[in-house]
């Protein structure tokens, strides 16, 4: 699929960028759920360790990040 673009006076098509919240893959094994808990369990806590300014870039309040981090590993 293309999308007509205007520019510096004249027109062009370029392909159209659908922007769409990225699949997870269901785990198929034990090994890979395993890794999927250990890497939700990883990134929770480093969300706590952020910083009040680097959470409100990403839209984030301190309350938010608690709420996340406070949510046991197997809970998506």
């Amino acid at each position: 699929m293309t999308s007509l673009v205007a520019g510096r006076g004249n027109l062009c098509l370029v392909p159209a960028i659908r922007l769409a919240p990225p699949r997870r893959r269901q785990p198929v094994s034990l090994l890979e759920r395993l890794e999927l808990w250990a890497d939700r369990r990883r990134e929770r806590r480093a969300l706590l360790r952020c910083p009040d300014n680097l959470l409100k870039d990403v839209g984030l309040s301190r309350a938010d990040a608690v709420r996340e981090a406070d949510k046991p590993f197997w809970r998506d």
